[in-house]
């Protein structure tokens, strides 16, 4: 094992400065299996792994627990300054010489001593998120102040960093996973068993702290109502004879343009969680009052769509209803309906119960339709011809298409498998798809567009190398208002050279970001790029003709993009 990690411990526990080292040498590198060779043997002496996990992913809790610490640049600036007894507007001109405030606090920290542990940091920014009410903000400020007094000049930078949601040293979930299983198991090959754990429990804490105590308990994880399940995907087929081969008898069931929701209950308390496992119950009050008047404890899955008397609308119209203010005015100007169309737990887990079943239970639970609850439409069918007639209909009532789903399917938490298939009107167009690619870096505008970006790098997901694989650069299909907006919604991720991305040596954008914005693109077709590295062999990758911008997918997290394996089946 490396030297660098015989660590030191302060009082048993682990001094924060250890993993600030480490923080150091994962920034500059870019090797995804260096990463983990890193991670890994940091992890074979470490205390406290759930809590250095979270950090290392620049959080201090899962997504589905709605802990945000909430410092802006303007209360992390009055910071510094308390902490290290410096003027304001000395700290904010270095911040713009510098751009990173972590940067300007390690300038400006001349702490010598290491006192400070990963439990002390963790407990201290738990303390500043939970700082709520009049008054908080100076609260905040005065916390993180008093925490980086105790740091010195590196632990001062990440923390800052942190505070910020700008660690960004591109470490993602599936590469804490490798290391892990590097660490605990001896075999790489355990991270798949380590995520079918994650699938159904996405929490990296949870799942190393359980990972400690042996693989075994891993494998004994299950649902637990209050924690998301990562959701089940869908994969594509080239025909609808395709899907009717894969699956003889298939439930045809309506794809619709909404937002994707798991809603929670046990005993009085409900959760609702995005796709990305965000907590959104507070944006969807009357849903909420809706479930409370359900029985038991469940979880249940459907499609959050805006409809009124004169039928259904678009995502973007429901987008509106994604806010922390004004609620209950957006409930009676949006209202909104949940298409229903599975169950994954009912007083026990029924992951691996077929879809029929999953079905019955979920019908028993609701009953009959209501002005919240409304069912997926589906049907039963073995022929082709009837899945076509029921396409045609769907998108006569202006949905997406469909979802074909097998009959005797289990619920594959987290997997995009072939027990569901989707198809929607691009797919049976030869010059037309659609892709949610992530957005990895910025060519500057010219002309025109001078003072904003003339085209976005953009990439698709490698899950097998957890990386991410550049596949076009996008620079149409964007309104004024979004191409001026640029500038400000790529600020925060900013940095110096993403991890994880495969780029071409003569692919060179004037900005790199980190892999956080995701965007649906479509093109005219697939083509051979010697300059693009998606699906990447003998020096030739895949790239798309002609791509042009349709959206933001706020709903998606960079790691659920399009993946190399779709691009090249569609290819």
């Amino acid at each position: 094992m490396d030297n660098t990690y015989k660590l030191k411990k302060f009082v048993g526990i682990m001094l924060f400065i250890h993993l600030a080292q480490l923080f150091e040498k994962l920034e500059h590198t870019s090797s995804s299996n260096q990463m983990q060779q890193l991670l890994a043997g940091f992890f074979k002496t470490a205390d406290d792994v759930d809590k250095i996990c979270y950090l290392t992913l620049g959080t201090i809790a899962s997504p589905y627990d709605d802990v945000n610490l909430g410092m802006a640049e303007q209360m992390v600036i009055k910071s510094i300054a308390e902490a290290f007894g410096v003027a304001e507007r000395n700290v904010t001109t270095d911040f713009k010489k510098l751009g990173d405030l972590g940067a300007v606090a390690e300038k400006e920290c001349s702490v010598k001593k290491q006192t400070i542990t990963v439990h002390g940091v963790f407990s201290s920014l738990h303390n500043i998120a939970s700082a709520q009410g009049a008054g908080s903000q100076n609260r905040k400020v005065m916390l993180l102040a008093a925490l980086l007094k105790k740091t010195t000049p590196v632990e001062s930078k990440f923390i800052v960093r942190i505070a910020l949601g700008t660690l960004r040293m591109g470490v993602g979930e599936m590469t804490l996973l490798n290391a892990l299983a590097i660490a605990f198991t001896h075999d790489k090959k355990n991270k798949e068993i380590l995520e079918q754990a994650y699938n159904v429990c996405p929490d990296v804490g949870i799942i190393a702290a359980t990972l400690v105590k042996g693989l075994s308990s891993i494998k004994k994880i299950q649902p637990v109502v209050g924690r998301p399940i990562k959701v089940m995907l869908a994969q594509r087929a080239k025909s609808v004879a395709e899907i009717m081969k894969r699956m003889p008898l298939a439930a045809a069931e309506e794809k619709y343009d909404g937002e994707r929701v798991q809603i929670h209950k046990k005993g009085k308390k409900i959760w609702l969680f995005s796709r990305r496992m965000e907590t959104i119950t507070q944006q969807y009050p009357d849903i909420a009052a809706a479930v409370q008047k359900l029985h038991g404890n469940f979880i249940i899955e459907g499609e959050i769509v805006a409809v009124d008397a004169r039928g259904m609308h678009d995502f973007q119209t429901l987008m509106q209803r994604r806010r922390k203010h004004d609620v209950e005015h957006f409930v009676k100007h949006v209202p909104v309906a949940v298409f229903l169309f599975d169950l994954l737990f009912k007083e026990r887990s029924y992951l691996a119960e077929p879809w029929n079943k999953r079905q019955d239970a979920l019908k028993h639970l609701i009953g009959k339709e209501t002005p919240i609850f409304k069912y997926a439409k589906y049907i039963l069918t073995e022929r082709i011809d009837d899945v076509e007639q029921f396409f045609s209909e769907c998108l006569e009532r202006g949905t997406e298409g469909i979802i074909a789903k097998s009959v005797d399917g289990v619920y594959q938490a987290g997997t995009r498998g072939y027990n569901w298939i989707k198809w929607k009107p691009e797919y049976a167009k030869n010059l037309r798809d659609t892709f949610d690619l992530v957005v990895v870096g910025g060519f500057s505008g010219k002309g025109k567009r001078a003072g904003t970006y003339g085209a976005l790098l953009c990439a698709c997901y490698n899950p097998i190398g957890d990386r991410f694989e550049t596949f076009c650069k996008l620079g149409s299909g964007f309104k004024d208002k979004e191409l001026d907006e640029l500038p400000l919604l790529l600020k925060k991720y900013v940095v110096r050279k993403p991890a994880r991305v495969i780029v071409h040596k003569n692919m060179k954008p004037d900005v790199w970001f980190d892999p956080r914005i995701v965007v649906e693109v479509t093109g005219a077709e697939i083509t051979r790029s010697s300059l693009h590295t998606a699906a990447e062999n003998d020096g030739v990758g895949l790239a798309l003709r002609f791509p042009r911008f349709l959206r933001y997918r706020t709903d998606k997290k960079a790691e659920q993009a399009t993946t190399t394996k779709e691009i090249k089946k569609m290819a």
